[in-house]
């Protein structure tokens, strides 16, 4: 014979002794809504890195209390139903579609033959924004499955394990994102500024070359051809010094200029 996945009918006829409590509209077709306990397990950055637990207790007197679930961080949800499992029975956990489209992440589970006690579920918020789960919510589904023969029971870790919690700290790593950001910005203005500075140090030696070229050539002219009569040994120094007159005054627009900037 092979396994059997228990459907509606069957999960309410075993009632409070799968679940308890045992909440008849938490039933679906083949599974049942497991709903947010009396208690959620936080996980805290202190300053250093250091991460630690803190539990927050929802079943307190008043109107039903929820909890943020912050961008980036993870906590471990007591479930508000105990679960009863027979040795020939099994569960399958899944997050519901409710849920996974808040951008909640939990990776599914298994509740072993003979478990009895809370559900104790991990959760991550992968999303931009806080995530509120309020006490009773239904949370995860559960599938329940008969085995065709009876198992080993589960048998809880003795001692307890303890496991150090891991914490994804998007404010320092956004903290660090914009730090470097900073750095490429002014490494990028930097390099601007000596491009610029190179240009107009090109621009001057050019101006120089042109205004030695032009002076030089007036002045070849003047000794070669010291028989030029008026105007046009004139002319020639007189182009010369208005060269001479422009190129100085480009060279002082361009320094000026680069100081500017």
């Amino acid at each position: 014979m092979a396994d059997e996945t228990l459907i509606d009918k069957e999960i309410k006829d075993l009632g409070n002794q799968l679940l308890e409590p045992f909440e008849p509209s938490c039933v679906k077709g083949a599974s049942y809504d497991i709903r947010v306990g009396a208690r959620i397990r936080r996980v805290f950055s202190e300053p250093g890195g250091v991460a630690r637990f803190e539990w927050v207790a929802l079943d307190m007197p008043g109107p039903p209390r929820s909890v943020p679930i912050a961008p980036g961080s993870t906590c471990v949800i007591e479930s508000l139903e105990k679960v009863h499992m027979r040795n020939d029975m099994k569960g399958r956990l899944a997050l519901r579609a409710f849920h996974a489209r808040r951008l909640l992440f939990f990776a599914g589970g298994v509740i072993d033959p003979g478990y009895d006690g809370f559900l104790y579920l991990p959760m991550a918020n992968m999303g931009d924004v806080p995530v509120e789960l309020k006490y009773r919510e239904p949370l995860v589904s559960a599938e329940f499955v008969r085995l065709n023969k009876e198992t080993t029971p589960y048998q809880p870790p003795r001692p307890p394990e303890e496991v150090q919690p891991t914490v994804f700290d998007r404010e320092r790593l956004s903290r660090e994102i914009r730090r470097q950001g900073e750095t490429i910005q002014g490494i990028l203005k930097r390099l601007d500024s000596g491009e610029t500075s190179i240009n107009a140090t090109q621009r001057i030696l050019d101006m120089v070359v042109l205004a030695a070229v032009a002076t030089g050539a007036f002045t070849a002219v003047i000794y070669l051809f010291p028989s030029l009569s008026f105007p046009w040994n004139a002319v020639a120094v007189g182009v010369g010094a208005a060269v001479g007159v422009i190129t100085l005054v480009t060279l002082i627009k361009v320094v000026f200029r680069t100081r500017q900037k």
